[in-house]
């Protein structure tokens, strides 16, 4: 009995995890639209700013800040500008 339900049962099991393969690369392809990637630039949705930028009155501070750079990074960094 065992020999008869083993392909049964492995075909069943096959279909599924084929059927959520499927799924999970759908949903993974639906993510890279620019609306997506839009609302996901944060994971609170909010602009966050670390609290290390912030001065005594809870504005940007207009200080110089340090800026590490690694050798073998051939990558221009963003910069913002006021």
């Amino acid at each position: 009995m065992v020999s008869t339900l083993f392909p049964v049962v492995y075909g069943a099991v096959f279909v599924f995890l084929l059927i959520q393969a499927f799924r999970m690369m759908r949903l993974s392809a639906g993510s890279s639209s620019p609306a997506n990637t839009r609302r996901r630039t944060d994971r609170t949705g909010l602009l966050t700013t670390h609290p290390e930028l912030l001065d005594a009155d809870g504005s940007i501070t207009g200080e110089d800040l340090l800026v590490v750079r690694f050798p073998g990074l051939d990558q221009p960094e963003a910069s913002i500008t006021d």
